[in-house]
């Protein structure tokens, strides 16, 4: 500190206000650059995500009112054949691969890793829609890469 002390006293005024005037500057640009834009950029981070989110939760909303709205109609088509092969084309169909599959008589249960969310949904909606069967459960895991989910059970049932 001692020497800070003796290298000011040894500036000329016109030096002491130079470096006071850059210390200024100095001291602005630390408050911008450090403190004001790094919190300013993660507020627009979360804002485009908190859109993301509600885009995908009113897709979400939309695709299940469908699907309520078909299954209370009854325009439900009748299931008949093999439902591993059904199960089988439709994810071939979306170029979604099953990891695991176990037939419990007129039900299935299924088992995938990372899948696009967008495919799984249209995945499960021609399992329902077209080939008429039911979705009794699923249960999705969040994926550590945007935009997929890992499928822990899908059970489906004629």
């Amino acid at each position: 500190m001692e020497n800070v002390k003796v290298w000011w006293d040894g500036l000329v005024l016109r030096e002491k206000q130079l470096v006071g005037t850059c210390g200024v500057f100095l001291f602005i640009g630390i408050l911008y650059w450090g403190i004001w834009t790094p919190i300013s950029n993660a507020e627009l981070d979360a804002e485009r995500g908190l859109q993301a989110q509600q885009g995908t939760l009113n897709f979400v909303k939309q695709t299940a009112n469908k699907i309520a709205g078909l299954q209370e109609n009854g325009n439900k088509p009748s299931f008949k054949g093999s439902l591993s092969a059904a199960v089988n084309q439709s994810a071939g169909a979306f170029g979604l691969e099953i990891t695991r599959m176990q037939p419990q008589g007129k039900k299935i249960q299924v088992w995938m890793d990372d899948v696009p969310f967008e495919s799984l949904l249209g995945y499960l909606n021609e399992l329902v829609q077209e080939k008429g069967l039911s979705l009794e459960s699923i249960d999705l895991a969040e994926s550590d890469t945007p935009g997929l989910v890992r499928v822990r059970r899908i059970q489906l049932s004629q």
